[in-house]
């Protein structure tokens, strides 16, 4: 199980005072995973010293992984992003996303990394095993990139563990992730997301079976009431809602076998090559205040670096 292998690479680390964990996506919807593990780090004071790096590899200004030409020149760019990453010297790299989580297998980092390195679509995997096992009635729609949804990952490792095609109902949500970086709660996101449901709701047939909604996307759980408000719309039966970025955020903490200090001393930045906008950073910055007013701020005086990463 994801969280097993998790828990395993966090406990390499359980003697040590001190720690650099670096979590990374392309875009800004990682930093709910990291808001998410600076509260927990504060709360379980597993290590004296912290240093931990949200690493934004979006990599072009007006172009992410979705807009490059093939999955050739993906797993090229992304390779590069890891390679930068590698420079700050973490002892643990966790991709916050399932676009990239798709493309590192296929990376020539991912056959020589020098620290661990976990991916969220294991959890996003086990969240939903775990919900279609315990519903044998349900479906389950996932929800998430064109680069998710066109690599099949999730598909074929549900099947893989032995639940049925006919149960997993697959809908891309083209350019979604953007608009809610821009504003969560924005007609456009209302639109588009009503748009996607709609199509989901088409693919299923039956509306009135149970349905979970996996955000196969961490930008995802900014809109998570109006995803809901669609799902209720366009669905008649239970409904229930599987965001794998909190499974992420907890899986290196448990209550037992980790040591806790008196103290804890965190520091925290956020990088990224490209330019933020003042309306994505001000947008994310408020969802993330209520779950860590540092991880927020952080974001609000993000280093700008044009060369994190070249490719």
């Amino acid at each position: 199980m994801a969280d097993c292998k998790a828990v395993n690479t966090m406990n390499t680390f359980a003697d040590r005072d001190n720690i650099s964990l670096l979590i990374t996506d392309s875009g800004l919807g990682g930093l709910s995973v990291t808001a998410d593990i600076f509260r927990n780090l504060n709360q379980y004071r597993n290590f004296k010293n912290v240093e931990l790096t949200y690493f934004n590899s979006w990599p072009e200004q007006n172009r992410g992984y979705n807009l490059l030409p093939d999955m050739c020149e993906r797993i090229r760019v992304f390779n590069s992003a890891l390679i930068g990453m590698e420079q700050l010297k973490p002892d643990l790299i966790m991709i916050a996303c399932n676009t990239l989580s798709t493309i590192y297998s296929q990376t020539e980092f991912s056959s020589r990394a020098p620290m661990p390195v976990i991916d969220i679509i294991d959890f996003g995997v086990a969240m939903i095993y775990r919900e279609l096992i315990s519903k044998p009635k349900s479906r389950v729609i996932i929800l998430g990139t064109p680069t998710t949804i066109e690599s099949n990952t999730h598909k074929t490792r549900l099947i893989e563990r032995g639940i049925s095609t006919e149960r997993i109902i697959l809908q891309p949500c083209d350019k979604l992730a953007g608009e809610i970086e821009k504003n969560p709660g924005s007609e456009t996101v209302k639109e588009m997301t009503g748009q996607y449901i709609c199509e989901a709701a088409q693919k299923a047939g039956d509306i009135t079976l149970p349905v979970s909604a996996a955000f196969c996307c961490t930008h995802y759980g900014y809109s998570h009431d109006i995803f809901m408000e669609n799902l209720n719309k366009f669905f008649t039966g239970p409904i229930s809602i599987l965001n794998p970025n909190k499974a992420m955020s907890a899986c290196l903490f448990s209550e037992k076998g980790q040591h806790s200090h008196s103290s804890i001393n965190i520091e925290l930045k956020v990088v990224s090559r490209i330019i933020l906008s003042d309306e994505k950073i001000a947008s994310i910055s408020k969802i993330l205040e209520p779950v860590s007013p540092e991880t927020s701020e952080a974001l609000k005086h993000y280093r700008h670096i044009p060369d994190l990463f070249t490719f």
